[in-house]
């Protein structure tokens, strides 16, 4: 009679066919690549059969593991359902939460507050997780997460807590080197600063192909902290988020907040986790902080006027 397969190394099945190989799987379940292997040859010798190819590219599911893979998903949502009702009814404010996000979200409008948190609940401890891979709120690889579009998951909660507007931007000393920028023109002698690999079907690089689409290409960033350094340095003009003109006063605004590439700041977190009160604890502090910078984060600072030409002085007659 054959053994029924334990969770855990049904974890590590399901870690192994999302990663591609037993050190992306490593990655996800925060253990060594060893552990990983063991648990995999554990597994395939109670099912006895092979679940993965081994070829130079990686691990390839073979058509047994295809075939038990939506049973695998089925009893890991059930298993993080189990966890997140136990987790969900925690009454202390006490213990992790981690919160995914932005990079430059993070730096800019999260971490400068922490410290008004770090007062209030001392026994919670964050763990803030930076990228621009949208983690899963249901596989609890994350509880909360800042995002700038409103999920479709039905299980998930979303709270909208601010707008974000993107303004094109250029340094003081760029400006004073090239001269004035005329989109109608295409910035036609101009350079800008670009948006790289993924990023590129971003609206913001959408915009700019259209809009710059006669300005020379000085460097492509996959990040929006690159992309900000790179405008400051003086390498050219980009869309940023418009609370950036307040931090920095030597970028310039070119124009007004661009209405078609407003973004909405969503807090995500599982509806299983709603009476937590350590992620309770974080949502109301991020909605709070993170609305009460709305009015900066929706609007950049105002464009300077140009100065008007003098008419020249009438010569006396």
């Amino acid at each position: 009679m054959q053994t029924m397969p334990q969770w855990s190394d049904l974890q590590h099945f399901l870690a192994i066919a999302r990663g591609g190989s037993l050190s992306a799987a490593a990655r996800t379940l925060k253990v060594d690549q060893t552990t990983v292997g063991r648990r995999l040859n554990v597994l395939e010798r109670e099912l006895g059969a092979r679940l993965f190819d081994r070829t130079p590219s990686g691990f390839r599911p073979t058509a047994v593991a295809l075939r038990i893979l939506p049973a695998a998903e089925a009893v890991e949502a059930e298993a993080l359902r189990v966890e997140r009702l136990a987790s969900g009814e925690d009454l202390r404010p006490s213990g992790p939460v981690t919160v995914t996000a932005t990079d430059s979200f993070l730096v800019y409008n999260v971490l400068p507050w922490l410290a008004g948190f770090r007062e209030r609940h001392p026994e919670i401890e964050l763990h803030l997780l930076a990228g621009y891979e949208a983690l899963s709120l249901v596989r609890r690889e994350a509880d909360v997460a800042i995002r700038l579009m409103r999920p479709q998951e039905p299980s998930l909660r979303a709270r909208k807590v601010a707008a974000i507007g993107i303004v094109p931007f250029a340094s003081q000393d760029y400006l004073a080197r090239m001269g004035p920028v005329r989109f109608d023109a295409g910035l036609q002698g101009h350079t800008v600063v670009g948006y790289a690999q993924d990023s590129r079907r971003w609206p913001e690089s959408k915009w700019l192909d259209v809009h710059a689409a006669r300005a020379t290409v000085a460097v492509r960033l996959t990040s929006i902290l690159g992309l900000l350094q790179a405008a400051r340095e003086g390498l050219g003009v980009t869309l940023l988020p418009a609370s950036f003109g307040h931090h920095y006063p030597e970028l310039v605004p070119l124009r007004d907040v661009l209405p078609e590439l407003e973004r909405t700041v969503w807090l995500v977190f599982h509806e299983d986790l709603a009476n937590n009160a350590r992620v309770r604890a974080v949502v109301d502090f991020l909605a709070e902080t993170i609305g009460a910078q709305g009015e900066r984060l929706a609007k950049a600072p105002a464009r300077p006027r140009r100065a008007r030409a003098r008419k020249p002085a009438r010569s006396a007659r």
